[in-house]
């Protein structure tokens, strides 16, 4: 009788369906074809980068993010087929009111899957970013509040390599900006 109830604890254990991560089916760094196939063909952005919007249920389905949170694959390369993810973005998409921000869902994602942080006695009310390196990877969690008192939620993940080649992506595009203004 012993051994039937260890049986039917241990069943119990292994058969509640896990709260695990988000799903991306890719890596940092790969083609997107696998994303490409199951979505749509990604969004051009500024020259050379590349978006696919997904709402999170479709990517995280058991982590309790809903359609106000959005995932967001972004690729470098200059031709969809050939570009590489650089990083993935989660989003939280406020209405103008901080509705899903003060529901601290993806705070609370973000604690439970990368590690807890110190938010403060008022997790609310929190303003700052923490960040996550465990080896060539790079978590960033960012809850600030603008000029218009509206709260920018998001996670950004990418790894070392990645997060340079953005880096270096951007700077290009904000020099021929720079210059573009210098010409007028």
């Amino acid at each position: 009788m012993k051994r039937l109830v260890q049986f039917f604890i241990i069943f119990f254990l292994f058969s509640v369906p896990a709260n695990a991560a988000c799903d991306f089916m890719i890596k940092i760094g790969e083609k997107g074809t696998k994303v490409f196939e199951k979505f749509a063909i990604p969004l051009p952005g500024f020259k050379g980068m590349w978006y696919m919007p997904v709402q999170s249920p479709e990517v995280c389905p058991n982590d309790n993010l809903n359609e106000n949170i959005a995932v967001e694959y972004v690729f470098l390369g200059d031709k969809h087929e050939q570009a590489k993810l650089a990083a993935i973005r989660i989003i939280v998409l406020n209405d103008g009111n901080n509705t899903e921000n003060n529901k601290l869902t993806l705070m609370n994602y973000a604690k439970k899957v990368y590690g807890d942080f110190d938010t403060g006695q008022n997790p609310e009310i929190f303003n700052s970013y923490n960040i996550w390196e465990n080896g060539q990877s790079i978590v960033i969690y960012k809850r600030m509040l603008d000029a218009n008192d509206l709260i920018e939620e998001e996670i950004m993940i990418t790894n070392l390599e990645y997060d340079k080649k953005l880096g270096l992506f951007f700077n290009e595009i904000e020099a021929e900006a720079e210059g573009f203004d210098k010409k007028e």
